[in-house]
């Protein structure tokens, strides 16, 4: 072989190769590239995640918080309505539970529905029946204290009230007698001092025990707490509280 040629070839070759070697690189680098662009796009996306969970989490913490707040708040107000005889705060204070029970079904996972509906009969039950009972206890309570102080005209509507519960010793009346004691203990009930019609009202509603009201609330309020202390057990395993 010539060795023009010979000499040719071999620079040919080592061109060659310096090309190959020079794709070759090239090849690895924009590999190594890519991974490393991959490895940020993820590391990125990692931190979002990480950041739009503590977002939720405190925004979970903040509404369930109010939440409870409302739910003890209106739970209270009905209480004090059982000690007045007042219906004036629960009706409000029950609004304001609602508004948050429906910011919590919105923030809170599916995994809570069950406590919040359960949360919300809770409250509701001891609102509602507040506007039977309440009046009605506080009413019966007022009374006794009345005729046990001397007064005929509260004495005297009390001796009726018992008598139309069956208390009292059995007459035979007729419908218009018995609607005509029924003005007339209206009468005297609504010019009792401190009653109201919503307790008027109560006292001739109901016929049961007198002491059902206290019975009432204790129970629903029992029902309550307990109600109360599940969906917290939720709260704090879907925060991760228990955790920390």
């Amino acid at each position: 072989m010539n060795t023009e040629i010979t000499v040719a070839l071999i620079g040919a070759a080592g061109v060659l190769g310096t090309i190959g070697g020079t794709i070759v690189g090239a090849r690895i680098q924009s590999s190594s590239g890519h991974a490393q662009a991959q490895a940020a796009r993820d590391a990125a996306s990692t931190a979002a995640q990480a950041t739009r969970g503590q977002v939720l989490g405190e925004r979970r913490w903040a509404v369930l918080t109010t939440y409870l707040r409302a739910a003890d708040l209106c739970v209270d107000a009905v209480a004090q309505s059982y000690d007045s005889g007042s219906l004036g705060e629960n009706d409000g204070a029950y609004k304001v539970f609602v508004l948050a029970q429906a910011e919590a079904e919105l923030a809170a996972p599916t995994i809570m529905d069950t406590h919040l509906a359960e949360m919300h009969n809770a409250v509701r039950n001891i609102w509602s029946t507040a506007s039977i009972w309440a009046p009605h206890g506080w009413g019966w309570r007022a009374l006794t204290e009345m005729a046990q102080s001397g007064r005929p005209e509260a004495a005297q509507a009390r001796t009726v009230l018992q008598r139309v519960r069956g208390e009292g010793p059995r007459e035979s009346r007729t419908v218009a007698q018995l609607r005509a004691e029924h003005e007339e203990l209206r009468a005297t009930l609504e010019a009792l001092p401190g009653f109201t019609t919503d307790h008027v009202s109560g006292l001739l509603r109901d016929r049961s025990d007198p002491d059902r009201a206290g019975r009432e609330q204790q129970w629903r309020e029992q029902h309550y707490f307990e109600v109360r202390g599940k969906l917290i057990e939720a709260a704090r395993s879907v925060l991760g509280t228990n955790q920390l």
